[in-house]
Formats: C-alpha cells, sequence, structure tokens
C-alpha cells in the first residue's frame, strides 16, 4: 500500500507539471529512499502548496546533510510564549529546490537561504508552505541549490510555551511563603524538537549545535554544553544572551535548555568531568546523594565501557513538572523530583535505591542512545533496553548493598507478564507516525529488552559480552546503529556453545523479531530429557496460524557432579542425553 500510495502520487505530480508546462519539481517522499528534481522556471504559491500537500507520505529529503544548528531562544515568561531563530547549514547531495523540514505549532516569520558565504540566495523571501498532518514544513527556492556546495537554511519562528510536558514547556514550582514561581524547560523525545525549533527531526539527522538563550537578570540558563559568554542585549540592557560551546554531533531529540531560578551542587570526577545537580532553591539540601551517585556512575561507565565520557560537563536537573522518571539529553539530563531528590530526613531505603537507578540508568544513555543512537524508532529498545539493563549493572557495581538482583528478577517477571498477552508485540516493531513512536516506550522496549540482554550475557559469558558492546559503541560512536550491528559486534569473536558455533544473529532474530517469549517442558525419559518448546500464554487460544520458535540456550547440572552444561535448543521438540 506504501508503493501504490507513492505511485499515486508520483502520478498525480506529473500530471500537474505537465498541465503546468513545468520541467522540474523537487520532493522528497516517505520512507527516505525517493526523491525527484526538476527545475522550475516559475511557480505560484497556490501551485507549490498544492503540490506540496498532495504527497501524503512526503518525508525529509536524502538529497542533503545537515551539519550545524546556530540557535537562539527566547522565552517570554510574561506572554508565556518564546520566540527564536535557528541558522541550518546543509550540505546539498543532489540538485533540489525544496528544503522540508520538521515543524509543528511554530509561527514561522522569515525565511532565508545563504549561500556558502552568507551573501542572500534570493532576494525575496521565500514561500513557506505547511503539512500539519506530517508536522512538516517546505521551503521553496526558485534558484536550484545545487549538488556538492554548503547553504544556510535562516528561519525565525515564535510559538506559545507549551502546556504539556513536550516541546518548550513551562513549568512553574511554589515556594514556602507560596509564592508561584515559573520556569521553562524542554523534552523532545521522541519527536517533539520540532515543536521548539524548526529541524530535521529524526534520530539519524545528527548534527553540531550552537544554542543561544536571551533571559532576564533574575534566570539562569542550561543547555547540553558549558556556558562561555554573557553579554546584554542591544536593544534591552535587561536581557542576557547566554551562549554556550558547540556540542558534539548529536540527534535533535537529545537537545535541551531550561530556563529556570534554580541553585546547584558541583563536584569533580576522577578523570575531570564536571558534574552539577540543580534543583529548585528550597529543595537544594536534597541534592547531594545524586551528586555522589552520578559522579559513582560516571567513573564506572568510563571503565566499563573503556569510552571516557565525551562532554566536559554533566547537568542533572529537577523538573517540578515532569512527566516521565527522566530524559537523557547529552549534557543535561532533566529528571522528575522524586527521581532525582533525596531527604536524608524524609526519604526511606527504596527512595535512595530508586534515585540510584534512575541515574545509573540516564547516565547509561550517554554511550547507548547518544553515542550510538538507533537508526530508526522502531529499534529504540537498543536504547531503552540497554539502559535499563545497565541500571542493574551499574548499581551493583557501586553499590552492591541494595542487592539490585532482586529489581531484575522483578523486572523479568514485569516482562513475561507482558508477553504472555497475545496484544503484545516484538521487540523491534515498525513505527513510522509519532504516535506509533511513542507506544514504542513500553514495557517491551525496557523491560523485555533488559532482560533479553541480560540472557545474551550470560549466554556469551561476562567478558565476551563486555568487550562486545564496547567495539559496538566504537565502532558506532556519533553516528547510528540498528540491531544486526550489535550482533555483529557481539559475534565478531567466534564463540562456541555446547561445542558448537553459534549463529547469534539467526537466535537473537527469534526473540527480537517475533513477540512472545517460550515456555520449556522437560520430562525424564531413562537417560534421556525430552525438551518441547511452546509460547507462554496466559489464557490458551483455541487456534493460533502462527508458529512460534525460538532459539533457547539451555543449561543444566545432574547430581552426579557440579559441572554446568549447555545446551542449544532450535527445533520444537529435542532430547538431550544425560
Amino acid at each position: 500500500s506504501l508503493f501504490l500510495s507513492l505511485a499515486v502520487s508520483l502520478l498525480f505530480l506529473s500530471f500537474l507539471l505537465l498541465s503546468l508546462s513545468l520541467s522540474s519539481l523537487s520532493l522528497s517522499f516517505f520512507s527516505r529512499s525517493i526523491s525527484l528534481s526538476f527545475s522550475l522556471p516559475f511557480f505560484s504559491l497556490s501551485t507549490l502548496s498544492l503540490a506540496f500537500s498532495l504527497s501524503l507520505h512526503l518525508f525529509l529529503s536524502l538529497a542533503l546533510s545537515f551539519l550545524h544548528y546556530n540557535l537562539l531562544v527566547h522565552p517570554d515568561f510574561t506572554s508565556l510564549s518564546f520566540s527564536g531563530s535557528v541558522q541550518i547549514e546543509i550540505d546539498v547531495q543532489n540538485n533540489t529546490n525544496w528544503l522540508v523540514l520538521h515543524s509543528k505549532g511554530l509561527n514561522i516569520t522569515k525565511a532565508t537561504i545563504f549561500g556558502h558565504n552568507l551573501t542572500p540566495f534570493s532576494e525575496q523571501p521565500l514561500p513557506v508552505l505547511y503539512n500539519p498532518p506530517h508536522e512538516q514544513l517546505g521551503v521553496f527556492s526558485s534558484r536550484v541549490l545545487s549538488t556538492g556546495h554548503k547553504y544556510f537554511l535562516h528561519l525565525e519562528f515564535n510559538a506559545g510555551l507549551s502546556e504539556g510536558f513536550y516541546g518548550f514547556y513551562k513549568s512553574t514550582y511554589k515556594t514556602s511563603a507560596g509564592e508561584t514561581r515559573v520556569l521553562a524547560s524542554t523534552h523532545f523525545e521522541p519527536t517533539s524538537a520540532r515543536m521548539a525549533f524548526p529541524c530535521f527531526d529524526e534520530p539519524s539527522f545528527k548534527a553540531n549545535f550552537t544554542v543561544r538563550i536571551r533571559r532576564g537578570p533574575e534566570f539562569i540558563s542550561l543547555s547540553n554544553m558549558p556556558l562561555v559568554s554573557v553579554s546584554t542585549n542591544e536593544v534591552n540592557a535587561a536581557v542576557f544572551e547566554d551562549q554556550f560551546s558547540p556540542s558534539v554531533k548529536m540527534s535533535t531529540y537529545l537537545v535541551a535548555f531550561v530556563v529556570c531560578d534554580f541553585k546547584s551542587v558541583t563536584a569533580t570526577t576522577a578523570s575531570g568531568i564536571q558534574v552539577s545537580i540543580y534543583a529548585a532553591p528550597e529543595k537544594w539540601h536534597q541534592t547531594h546523594f545524586a551528586l555522589e551517585v552520578a559522579v559513582k556512575m560516571l567513573d564506572f561507565y568510563e571503565e566499563y565501557f573503556n569510552i571516557q565520557y565525551p562532554l566536559p560537563k554533566q547537568d542533572l536537573i529537577a523538573i517540578p513538572d515532569f512527566q516521565s522518571g527522566a530524559m537523557e539529553n547529552w549534557g543535561l539530563t532533566t529528571y522528575r523530583e522524586t527521581s532525582l531528590l533525596f531527604d536524608s530526613l524524609t526519604s526511606s531505603v527504596s527512595d535512595k535505591v530508586w534515585v540510584s537507578m534512575v541515574i545509573g540508568h540516564e547516565l547509561a544513555h550517554q554511550w547507548f542512545g547518544n553515542l550510538v543512537t538507533m537508526e530508526w524508532w522502531n529499534d529504540i529498545w537498543l536504547n531503552e533496553g540497554f539502559a535499563r539493563y545497565m541500571e542493574f549493572i551499574s548499581v551493583e557495581a557501586t553499590y552492591p548493598e541494595f542487592k539490585v538482583e532482586e529489581y531484575l528478577l522483578h523486572t523479568c517477571f514485569a516482562a513475561v507478564g507482558h508477553d504472555s498477552l497475545n496484544s503484545s508485540r516484538p521487540i523491534s516493531s515498525a513505527a513510522e507516525n509519532p504516535t506509533q513512536i511513542k507506544e514504542m516506550f513500553d514495557t517491551v522496549s525496557y523491560d523485555k529488552g533488559a532482560c533479553v540482554l541480560h540472557m545474551i550475557r550470560h549466554f556469551l559469558t561476562d567478558e565476551v559480552f563486555q568487550s562486545g558492546i564496547v567495539r559496538y559503541l566504537r565502532k558506532y560512536s556519533y553516528t547510528n546503529a540498528k540491531n544486526q550491528d550489535l550482533w555483529d559486534s557481539l559475534s565478531n569473536v567466534r564463540y562456541l556453545y555446547a561445542g558448537e558455533h553459534i549463529d547469534l544473529t539467526a537466535m537473537m532474530n527469534t526473540w527480537i523479531l517475533q513477540k512472545g517469549i517460550p515456555v520449556v517442558t522437560v520430562r525424564r525419559n531413562g537417560p534421556y530429557l525430552e525438551l518441547r518448546q511452546d509460547r507462554f500464554l496466559k489464557t490458551i487460544l483455541p487456534s493460533d496460524p502462527h508458529c512460534f520458535l525460538w532459539h533457547i540456550p539451555v543449561t543444566y547440572k545432574t547430581d552426579a557432579s557440579n559441572v554446568i552444561y549447555r545446551h542449544m535448543m532450535t527445533t520444537k521438540t529435542g532430547s538431550i542425553k544425560l
């Protein structure tokens, strides 16, 4: 149906071009694989709007690569709105007239394209066309953007601060005196960076970001990178402009900025990374345990992954209004207050464990998810499953007294409970639109993903597993990866299991690409153990046309010795001779 709709769209556009005696139009279509380029001698805004909206699957172009964003944002807490501008450096790889990017709820007030020497590419303001159902806008240039050249797309915009918990949104807290104070924070994962600035809002479109924030003197601003300069506004001396260092190459959903009046506590890791915990002024005394945990965790991860944390600082901030438990923005992780703050007088031991595990999760993301990002949201488990599993590994290493192996057992039982329903899904599932993408952040991606990794770790041994993921992180640093890339990294050193070479890809596809989990029934028959695998379901269906089959690593030992034997079960039934 996808290619049929594409064909219909292409056919309709062909007729449109012929009827207008046009020879070219540049459009990009869904699936990031189809692009048309023509050279348009003239246009009308109505014609362009029609052409832009005709493609039901219009998507971002592969004709472009995106190098750098220069972003300016100015929140106004009186009108609860913000304004800003973004200048995107673009490398054109195929001739095009169109720049298609994501935007949601933004009012674009000006669009300009500059050449590589920052001279205007067009003498007139460029038309901006909107495709709200796909959360996209298109900027059209009558002059062709040529292959091999660099251009700068400059957009000015404004919008209201979001009332929800996504995009650039308003948050509030009350002081002990009853005063309500306002701050503004971001939450972009998975598809909400487009609510704060126009961008190419997909995980594979990585770029560097230079962020500038304008604010009043009563506030501070934070972003992914360290603050490098503060200047006063030329028009209004009461407005300060904070400029932050250019970021490392990263996806748009990891960009973050906060404008608030918080206070912080700071320490330094063994490798010199500055770690700071931010909270509302009256909760500053609750930040010290989080600081201790964050420093320990960063030291642990640098040693475990054998890759230095790539930024000069790591801020952790407690946001009063926050929907998720936390968010791994690179260098500026944001948390619900209960996931970061610990009061030694009123908090419980379980609160201490929770704070430790959430921090462990988010800091694991600085490598799994940030340094190496899944290619597309269907493999979000590569981010979340790893981060969930690294919670247990990191806390077990840094706070063994918490005995988090019990929490891992509960996590796996939760995964089993969810996966024993026929409404479950494979760990890696198709997700194309924002609604489908948000649905991927569930028990399957987090908990089942973590438990499958636990199985792999003990299947391969700790040493092979650790060296494999280090190889994976090194090979795909600052880029994107998919399932197969992980299996290739883990199986790079050929591994013998039960005396045989194992096809790790074939094994793991049975766990990642199909839903459900197996239950193995074992019966003793003389000197043999007879095995049978079936899908475990809470309710037995009268008939299920799908034949579920897993490659199951089985370990066992007998009362005759302490030797652990291994068997790979790859068929519906099998037997083991004792």
